[in-house]
């Protein structure tokens, strides 16, 4: 049993040493609001080890978090200093969820941010 958890503990060392650092830090800074017709900015900030991650090419899947509306594919514009943009027009508003995907240096993330669509 000892061998069993030693050899596991060596894979977790191993495992951690072998890391991309590749995570990074993904912030709505400004979500789109809800009226017919209209379209709004979807604004990101992304960092990678606390300063702003630029070139990243990612793609953002919004739904509606109770509701099925379907998927809504955005496409983000790099605005310089970690900043990522886009623009949407949604159905209504209430909650929603945002799944980002995308690949950097060969690695792949993925991050999730739920948040409120306000009413105009």
């Amino acid at each position: 049993m000892k061998k069993l958890i030693a050899g596991f503990m060596l894979l977790m060392v191993l495992l951690a040493g072998c890391s991309s650092g590749s995570d990074y830090e993904i912030n709505l800074k400004e979500a789109p609001k809800y009226k017919a017709g209209k379209t709004y900015p979807v604004v990101i900030e992304v960092l990678q080890d606390g300063k702003p991650a630029a070139g990243l090419d990612f793609v953002a899947y919004l739904e509606m978090a109770k509701m099925d509306h379907g998927t809504i594919e955005l496409n983000f514009e790099d605005k310089g200093n970690g900043i990522y943009e886009s623009s949407v027009e949604l159905p209504m508003g209430g909650e929603w969820i945002v799944n980002i995907e995308g690949e950097s240096d060969g690695s792949a993330f993925e991050h999730v941010i739920t948040f409120e669509v306000e009413k105009e």
